[in-house]
Formats: structure tokens, sequence, C-alpha cells
């Protein structure tokens, strides 16, 4: 071809094996008769010239291209914006086109093309072999593979940008931008876990965590202790398909159930700015795509998996926008109770998470608090001039809390709903720092009996202090009687471990002695032991 790289090498083969072998492969199309190329190519083979693509259309130039990819030892650099996929096990070539095909091949209808080949040891492909492509100017991958959506409009990127971060001036930080759902290594003891820094987008990254695990734990078509012990050993296909799985259940629960928005991102913006508006290089480029079907957004989001897991894709803040967009702007105003005009914003001034945003992507519902229901008196019984919105309904992945900053009297009040989850799973906040407790043992949220013994895996996602196996052990027995003050008269666990007492001066000198990890399990199971397994307790 003309616009080429470099010079195309040919094997010395004969004319008529050539031909056999191009008839065979242009046999994919319209039902054995092929498309007219085949005279075309083998001129071209017996002239050992390059072949000229300047009378052709560009459809018929790809189908060459194809051709020539499939034969043993045509070859030409590789280039970052290859068209062409090779699959080496399935002989299996995929050209992806956004545009509709011309008359010439008017059977082939779909915008993604997959050409299959028999499995031959002479035209075999091997991961060194590169494929042959134009020299012509072509969007980006990512640009190409998404076909279909709707535009975003200014007044949607301006509602999104205020109900984010409060403003249209401000931006998202570098930390935000290079976030995304990226996986462990799989050699580490924590396959399935995501990677993340203290940064804000820590706690979007541990909600998705949470549903992950629940996908991987809890979800399986046959569940025994044997498949439940190997799920914290995924193999790469089963945490992306476990990943593609909790991005379904956060949208498509923040959405009601009915429909969902997902964003991704396009190269080019879709409208122009001005004063009301400041470019931020991401929110202008989105293209929404809106599903009814569950059925439907599984296969999409299958398809585009890419654009939420790898790094400086803006992989969190699309999907901030997608569960934004699945509840809507105006849900979010009357979750929280709060106006448009009362500046509201969901990322807090350092650009963490507020409990609103917490709580739409564990329960899909915006509200401002963890108790249960709505409260409408205050604590001296008065009626208060609007009700203080909460929890309505078991989530599918809880939350715990503990900040030693807080006064015994005033602390944070966390509901049964999201105590006990539908799943033995638990978002974890404690002293501002985030983390995910979670258990393999579906019946602890249901069993009381189960709670007497059972594991728990606390995970960070963080460099450091990354990981730990917890034990905990909630079987108490009566305290020996002594001649002690009453005050100091503590009960017992199994292991003789003091659990908490009821007088404040007691127990503010015991609460001193637990880490602060502990304080948050106590307040789901009241007195436990926790035994960190010759672990150094971390938090």
């Amino acid at each position: 071809m003309a616009e080429m790289d470099t010079m195309i090498q040919e094997d010395s083969t004969s004319t008529n094996t050539d031909r056999d072998n191009l008839d065979r492969l242009l046999k994919i199309f319209n039902g054995g008769t092929g498309v007219n190329l085949g005279d075309l190519l083998v001129s071209v083979i017996e002239a050992q010239k390059i072949y000229d693509s300047t009378q052709e259309t560009e459809y018929e130039r790809e189908l060459v291209d194809i051709i020539f990819a499939s034969i043993k030892g045509w070859r030409i650099r590789k280039r970052p914006d290859m068209k062409l996929k090779l699959e080496e096990g399935k002989r299996k070539v995929t050209i992806n086109d956004t545009r509709r095909p011309p008359p010439v091949a008017p059977h082939m209808t779909q915008r993604v093309k997959t050409f299959y080949m028999d499995p031959s040891e002479k035209y075999s492909l091997s991961s060194r072999d590169t494929v042959i492509i134009p020299n012509v100017a072509t969007k980006s991958a990512r640009a190409r593979s998404m076909i279909g959506g709707t535009p975003i409009t200014k007044e949607t990127a301006i509602q999104l940008r205020k109900i984010t971060l409060g403003t249209t001036v401000h931006s998202f930080s570098r930390e935000w931008r290079k976030s995304a759902l990226l996986f462990q290594d799989s050699s580490t003891k924590y396959p399935y876990g995501f990677q993340t820094s203290r940064c804000g987008s820590r706690a979007l990254i541990l909600c998705f965590q949470g549903y992950l695990m629940k996908h991987l734990l809890f979800c399986k078509q046959y569940s025994s202790s044997l498949a439940t012990k190997h799920a914290l050993q995924p193999t790469d296909f089963e945490r992306r398909k476990a990943l593609s799985g909790a991005v379904c259940d956060v949208l498509w629960q923040a959405g009601n159930q009915i429909r969902c928005c997902v964003c991704l991102h396009q190269d080019t913006a879709f409208f122009d700015t001005d004063y009301q508006y400041r470019v931020d290089g991401i929110t202008e480029k989105l293209n929404l795509y809106e599903f009814k079907k569950f059925q439907d957004l599984e296969m999409f989001v299958k398809r585009h998996l890419s654009h939420f897991e790898h790094e400086n894709s803006n992989g969190c803040i699309l999907l901030l926008y997608s569960v934004i967009l699945s509840r809507t702007v105006s849900r979010i105003y009357e979750d929280m109770g709060v106006s448009e005009n009362d500046k509201f914003k969901l990322l807090a001034d350092n650009e963490e998470c507020s409990i609103p945003l917490v709580n739409l992507l564990l329960s899909g519902r915006a509200v401002p608090h963890y108790h249960n229901g709505n409260i409408i008196y205050d604590k001296d019984g008065n009626l208060l001039p609007q009700p203080l919105r909460g929890i309505k309904e078991r989530s599918q992945v809880g939350f715990l809390f503990w900040d030693k900053g807080e006064e015994p009297d005033e602390r944070t009040e966390i509901g049964s709903m999201l105590k006990t989850p539908k799943n033995p799973i638990w978002l974890t906040l404690v002293n501002g720092q985030y983390g995910l407790l979670f258990s393999n043992n579906a019946d602890l949220v249901s069993d009381w009996r189960v709670e007497h013994h059972f594991q728990l895996y606390y995970y960070t996602g963080l460099l450091t202090k990354t990981y730990t196996v917890l034990t905990i052990e909630t079987l108490r027995v009566d305290a020996p009687v002594t001649s002690r003050p009453p005050e100091e008269k503590w009960g017992h666990t199994r292991y003789t471990r003091r659990y908490r007492c009821k007088t404040g001066i007691a127990r503010r000198v015991e609460e001193e002695k637990v880490p602060p990890l502990e304080q948050c399990i106590l307040t789901k199971w009241y007195g436990a032991n926790v035994d960190w397994d010759g672990v150094f307790p971390f938090y």
C-alpha cells in the first residue's frame, strides 16, 4: 500500500497456493461467494510489489489488511492506533469500524466485524507477528469503541460540576484523575483487592470493592465450602466478571432498579464553553448511555470495562458521574432534603466523600444520616422543622464507624440497616480512614449462633497495612464474685477479655487500651474479643 510505514516482506510461495488460501479466507463473506478482491491480491503477489489502494474504497482496504494479516511473513511495524485485534487461540481477527459499510458489502451490517480463520500451521500467528495497517489518521481505540449514546449538554455538565465540587470553576485533583479500579497483582495474598491511596477516591473504590466481594463470595451458581475457600484467590476472568457485576449493581441500585446511566469519556468536547463553565477536560467530553433493562447494562459494561480499570483513565470520576446521573441530580437533592440553591456538594473541601455520597453508593439513596428511617423529634421530644433522613432498608453492603474525637454521649448513630446488611461485608470509617471488613460465611448476618466465633478479613488497599485476618469471639461467661467496687466488676469473654463497662470513667479508661479498629468492631459486637492473629494492631 502506498501509505504504509515500511516495506512488506513476502514468503516465497507458489501462485496456486496463495490463490487457494486467499479463496479460503474470502469465503467468509456472502455465504461463500466472497468479495471480488482475490484476483487483485494474486496479481499483487505475482508482481511482488506494494498493493496500490488509491483506487479502492477505505472499506475494501481494511478487508485487504485483514487478509494480509493472516498470511505468514507479511509484517509491518506496530502502531499505537492499531485497528485490528488478533487472538492466537481462536484464529480470530476483530476490526472496530464506526462507519457504515459501503454498497460493495451490503450484507455486513454489524459495526464490529469478526472474521474466523481455519487453524493452519502455514498461516499461524504468534505474538511476534505484527499487523499491516494503512498509515491513515484515525481516532483513538477508546473513541472508536463507543457507538451511540447521547453527548452531554452544557446544562447537565454544569449540574454535575456543581453537585460534586460546588462550582464550575474548580476541577478534580490529580489524585482523583488518576484513580481507577486497579486490581492488585495476582501473586499477592489479596488478588481480589483494588489498589487505593490516601485520597478522596478511596471511599468510592472500597464501596465498589464491597460489591465485588459480594459477587466473588456469595453470587456463585453452585456454592460450597471449597468454592468459598478459593474465592479469595480468583483468576483474572473471575475478578473481571465480579467487577462487571459490581458496577452494574451499584448503578442499577442508584436508579431504583428501573433505569441507570453510564458515562464514558470521548476525545473531543461536545459544547463550547463560556464564562459559566470552565473546562476540566472530562465533564464536557462525556457520552451518556441510558439503560432500562439490566441485561443490556450488563452487556454494555462488560464491553467497556476497560474505561474504569486503567490508570489515568479517570475511571473513578466516570463512575461517580454515572452513579449521580443514575440517581438523577434532582432526586439527590430530594434525598438530602435540600434545594439546588443551598450549594450542597457531594465532595468535601478536601475532596473526601461525604455521608450522602457514601449512602448513595451503599444503599442507592443519598440520605445525609446513617440511622434508620426518618427522625422527626429531637432528644427533648420537640418536633424538628425538617425530618432527619436515614436508611430505610437493609443495604447489600453495611457500614461501621468510629471516631475517637467524639464524646461518648454524642457518638454518631449507625442504624441496624447498615450494621446488619444482607451480606457480611462492611465499609469501615475509623478515625477518618476507610477500610473494608468482610467474612466468607454468609450466615454471619442471618444466624446468631455463627456470631459466637468467626473470622473477619480487613482490607485497606494501601501499599502498607493492607490486609489482616481478625478472629472474633463473643461468648461471655459470668464475672467471678469479688469484693471489687461495682464500677470495676466487668464481665469476661471466653478469653477473659473484659468487655466494655457501664460507667463513663471506667469505659474511658478501657477504651484507651483498645485499638480503634477494635472499637469500631465493638459497635457491632458489643463486648467481643478481637484476636489480630499475631499482627500488631495498625488501626
